[in-house]
């Protein structure tokens, strides 16, 4: 191979380099409404008693960093969990964004929860905090979890 030959190689590849790099375009932004729906949908989905629609709301890969209690990963338990809580009487949830942002298909939202919570006496209580969470935009470009905590501003009172 002569250096003649190598320089034209050389260069048809950094031209190809250059031009894949250009034709890479990031994810446009997300706005606050699109980070914050994934929220918006799973307290409907809790307040509607669908415990299937709550987990969709994150990735199969998800965990959620519960307050006093084992972390919960993968979508199956996430769905359990919920399951669970529905089945043990939480309702009337409400969320509140606070903040959000996000890098291409990375995302994350902050903000307040309110919900109501029943005993084990059967008593209802009112559960206030402030919850975290890391999204994705998934395959159909919905923004999902991949990363949950909350924890309450106080105990639950009645």
């Amino acid at each position: 191979m002569t250096l003649k030959s190598s320089l034209r190689i050389l260069a048809v590849f950094t031209a190809l380099i250059l031009f894949a790099a250009g034709c890479h375009s990031p994810a446009t932004p997300a706005t606050a409404e699109q980070l914050s729906q994934m929220n918006r949908d799973f307290a409907a989905a809790i307040n509607a008693k669908d415990a299937v629609a709550a987990a969709n709301c994150y990735a199969d890969e998800a965990t959620l960093y519960l307050p006093n209690e084992p972390a919960v990963t993968g979508w199956k338990a996430i769905l359990n969990y919920w399951k669970g809580a529905i089945d043990a009487g939480v309702t009337h949830v409400s969320v509140k964004t606070i903040a959000t942002g996000s890098d291409g298909n990375l995302g994350w939202e902050t903000g307040q929860f309110q919900m109501d919570v029943k005993t084990p006496d059967g008593k209802v209580v009112v559960d206030k905090g402030r919850y975290t969470e890391l999204l994705k935009r998934n395959t159909d470009g919905k923004w999902v979890s991949i990363m949950g905590m909350w924890n309450a501003d106080a105990p639950p009172v009645s």
